[in-house]
């Protein structure tokens, strides 16, 4: 398993700046719902904390099924650098509907077949506090459709390594942690302006590392 610095310097940065924006906004209504849903628990921390944990669980069960998928395309080695290409530009694609927001963003995030799981299984653990609670809300919070979350798992899939995937994902899911457990002291610390700022510069990091991507897979296709 062999991340490049630059790779690494990606995946930590977009991941940690945008958690104080962009997964504060889309995941902390989750998790107060949840905290509400237990504030009688006498552990309420801790029983967040493993919320958290389901959900970064999630994140790496879809990093493994990418990760197949990639390994898949990495048997050609035509396919993988035009693999490459395709991922790059959607890459800067997605970075650039992530700044501009919009229909694009929509089209994106608002899978309707997801949502209606999603909203089913919100359903249905309504009816259970504590441990069996966290775990089925916070695993469930991971599908919760997200064009940050589509960007890991796009990068996942060039790797052609589903270890590789599975860290991915994980780095991505560690790195939100202190914006998810600490999101209700965080919004009066930061300012909205500041989480303005973190959001745009993870996004321009996006589409610039999209780019890059796609300018090596379509140089290694024409070799």
């Amino acid at each position: 398993m062999i991340l490049l610095n630059i790779d690494f310097f990606v995946i930590l940065s977009v991941a940690f700046l945008s958690s104080f924006g962009h997964c504060y906004a889309m995941c902390g209504g989750f998790t107060l719902a949840f905290m509400r849903l237990n504030a009688s628990h006498k552990h309420l921390f801790l029983l967040t904390f493993l919320y958290q944990l389901s959900r970064i669980l999630a994140y790496i069960f879809l990093g493994i099924l990418c990760g197949i998928f990639g390994n898949i395309l990495a048997v050609n080695s035509k396919i993988q650098s035009f693999s490459f290409f395709i991922i790059g530009i959607f890459m800067a694609i997605l970075g650039c509907a992530l700044i501009f927001r919009g229909n694009l963003l929509a089209f994106f995030e608002n899978n309707i077949i997801i949502h209606s799981l999603f909203k089913f299984v919100i359903q249905k653990s309504m009816k259970f506090k504590g441990v069996k609670s966290a775990l089925m809300l916070g695993f469930a919070n991971g599908f919760v459709p997200c064009g940050l979350v589509y960007f890991f798992l796009t990068d996942t899939l060039k790797r052609g390594n589903i270890l590789e995937s599975m860290f991915i994902m994980f780095i991505f899911g560690i790195s939100t942690l202190p914006a998810m457990l600490f999101f209700a002291r965080l919004s009066q610390i930061l300012s909205e302006f500041l989480k303005i700022i973190f959001n745009y510069v993870a996004y321009i990091i996006i589409i610039v590392y999209g780019l890059h991507a796609s300018y090596i897979g379509f140089i290694t296709f024409i070799k």
